[in-house]
């Protein structure tokens, strides 16, 4: 009996993404929003292992100063 054939993923959902990195899919998304991680595919809804792989060796190459939230409250003065 022959052996199932097994292809090697290039291109993740978000949630096989996270799964491949190793995170929840709650915080993938949130690293999503922070970092710039290439999104690729007619939908924008696709991630790829190459980059995914860059983003895990070296975070700081990917993260975007612009979009990190500020944390507090901030009073609004009228």
């Amino acid at each position: 009996m022959s052996k199932p054939l097994r292809v090697e993923r290039h291109f993740f959902n978000q949630r096989e993404a996270a799964e491949y990195c190793g995170y929840s899919t709650a915080k993938f998304r949130q690293f999503a929003k922070d970092y710039d991680i290439p999104k690729c595919g007619p939908n924008k809804d696709r991630y790829r292992k190459v980059d995914l792989d860059s983003f895990m060796a070296c975070p700081g190459d990917f993260f975007n100063p612009l979009r990190v939230r500020k944390a507090g409250f901030v009073p609004v003065e009228v």
